[in-house]
């Protein structure tokens, strides 16, 4: 009797320490996964705060070579993001299906307001042809009168899209997710927010609307708790209700409305100040669209492999 109870107490002392054994284990792993996290989002901080460190109140900073930096800082996050799957030992080719399609509909998400932004380029690329054209011909004309009135201020783009309703379909799919799952999408979810907040504020921009922005906002369910909620509060404060014009369009715009206005005295000065202003915006222009042509094909790179991935789970 009394060797038949000592094995009964000896298993039951082994299942306390091997429950015991694997609730320590599952703490410790989760307390492993949280300080990954937290160095993740640590490493995005000090990107974002490089850019706050450049920033001013309202649309003062709101140019189109700051916003290039802000669009800079996108793949090194993106960069920060694969180390830290690799650390957690979770790197893309092991995740589960709602993971995937976690990353899928949110690299979908960018990938049309990419589309959004490059139509608006598209359209402001009419503009610095056009302004580039009639700049050659008013040197070639000696600043004549009627040559000038053939100059532009450059014109928004009007963004067509309905985001309440062509953008970001938010899935209705409930997922129950865990562990790694779980703090991956943590991650993805703090991408997110960034990367649509550039867009937005670049789409406003280039459209002189701040519905975009505040259109973008909504999508992500607001900046609140992100490592872009400081900047947002500083770039949004001043910001006018409705329009949003990025420096260097209005630098040009501004020139081009003095230059029709200029005496003859002082028309060739206008003409040359208008041809450095147009110079600096052509250069940014180009560097902006290449990098968002870029950022676009690395996404698109991305999600080929994913759904590929994918496939071979379902």
């Amino acid at each position: 009797m009394v060797i038949v109870l000592g094995h009964k107490f000896a298993k039951l002392y082994n299942k306390l320490e091997n429950h015991n054994h694997n609730h320590h284990h599952h703490h410790h792993d989760s307390q492993e996964l949280s300080a990954s996290l937290k160095a993740f989002r640590a490493e995005v901080s000090n990107l974002v705060n490089e850019l706050a460190s450049d920033s001013k109140p309202g649309s003062e900073i709101l140019s189109l070579f700051w916003i290039k930096k802000c669009l800079g800082i996108l793949p090194l996050i993106n960069k920060a993001f694969t180390k830290f799957t690799l650390e957690i030992d979770y790197p893309m080719s092991k995740w589960e299906v709602d993971s995937i399609e976690e990353y899928l509909n949110y690299s979908l998400c960018l990938l049309e307001l990419f589309n959004s932004i490059s139509s608006s380029l598209s359209h402001l690329e009419k503009a610095k042809l056009s302004l580039i054209h009639n700049l050659k011909l008013l040197f070639e004309h000696s600043q004549s009168l009627p040559t000038s009135h053939h100059l532009k201020a450059i014109q928004p783009s009007c963004l067509k899209t309905k985001f309440e309703y062509e953008f970001c379909e938010k899935s209705h799919k409930v997922r129950f997710l865990k562990g790694k799952e779980l703090i991956v999408n943590e991650a993805v979810n703090e991408m997110k927010i960034i990367g649509f907040w550039v867009c937005g504020i670049l789409l406003s921009g280039l459209c002189n609307d701040v519905k975009p922005y505040i259109e973008v906002k909504k999508m992500v369910d607001g900046f609140d708790g992100s490592s872009i909620f400081t900047l947002d509060s500083k770039i949004s404060e001043g910001l006018d209700e409705k329009k949003l014009i990025l420096k260097e369009i209005k630098d040009v715009n501004d020139a081009v409305d003095y230059l029709l206005v200029a005496s003859d005295e002082v028309k060739n000065d206008a003409a040359k100040e208008l041809e450095i202003k147009v110079n600096k915006f052509v250069k940014v222009f180009d560097a902006v669209k290449s990098e968002v042509d870029d950022l676009f094909s690395k996404v698109m790179v991305l999600r080929t492999e994913l759904i590929d991935q994918l496939r071979k789970q379902c």
